[in-house]
């Protein structure tokens, strides 16, 4: 009989008799301790303070746009509301106050005076104003002498480079009767006097259809170069460009 293998003589428990191994038995095994309980961890969550400067995230951010959007709201609504009230106010002192009744002395051809002039003070002024010009037609009727005109204007003319008694540069009656009187005891006095532009030549009217009321000096003047000359001699500080404002020469020929 063939011996046992040779890897066989190495195993510890090998019979030395039959070369088959045998495994002697030990104490029993200990029973398993139970296992332990599992702890589950819950995570905590901890929130970090925002720190200071720092942009509002989405909902932080959104949540502000609706507020702003709220008071603008509300802000419109107050000024609507104002506006209204301010707007009502007027009208309902407009319904409770009587009006003035109108003076039965008007203007026809232009408005108030700006200074504040009443009508009987333009109706006082134009009066004076037609004494004079009745005046100047009984001593200097329009036959074709040479005059030099120092002024014209019409009710409610408008003059940039001069200055009105009111102030202003719009002349009214009370206006031209003071630039008449002013000009007939300056240096170029004399022989000054009224008259109207439809008392000679094509008898000349404003865009409104009144007459021009005219202050004229009689000189006398041989032509009209003649009248030139004493303009440019009493005006002479005034330049020579606009010098045709305050003095040039004028024809009186007779209306056709």
């Amino acid at each position: 009989m063939p011996g046992a293998p040779w890897w066989e003589d190495f195993h510890p428990d090998a019979d030395p008799g039959t070369g088959t191994a045998t495994r002697t038995p030990g104490p029993p095994a200990p029973p398993a301790p139970d296992p332990a309980p599992r702890v589950v961890h819950t995570p905590r969550l901890v929130r970090t303070p925002r720190p200071a400067g720092a942009r509002p995230g989405p909902r932080g951010l959104r949540a502000l746009q609706v507020t702003a959007l709220v008071l603008a709201v509300v802000l419109l609504a107050m000024l609507g509301l104002l506006a209204t009230r301010t707007l009502a106010a007027p009208a309902d002192r407009a319904a409770t106050t009587p009006t003035a009744p109108r003076d039965p002395v008007a203007r026809a051809s232009a408005p108030p005076s700006p200074s504040g002039g009443t009508a009987a003070a333009d109706a006082e002024a134009t009066a004076e104003l037609e004494a004079l010009r009745r005046s100047g037609l009984a001593t200097h009727a329009p036959r074709g002498q040479w005059v030099a005109q120092l002024s014209a204007k019409s009710v409610g003319t408008t003059d940039p480079v001069q200055t009105a008694s009111n102030g202003s540069s719009t002349f009214y009656p009370a206006d031209i009767l003071a630039q008449s009187r002013e000009i007939a005891s300056g240096a170029a006095g004399g022989d000054v006097f009224v008259l109207k532009t439809t008392d000679f030549g094509e008898g000349l009217l404003d865009a409104r259809g009144n007459p021009y009321w005219v202050t004229l000096a009689a000189g006398p003047f041989a032509d009209v170069e003649d009248v030139r000359t004493w303009c440019a001699s009493m005006f002479a500080d005034v330049p020579a460009e606009v010098r045709g404002n305050v003095c040039l020469p004028k024809q009186l020929t007779p209306r056709g």
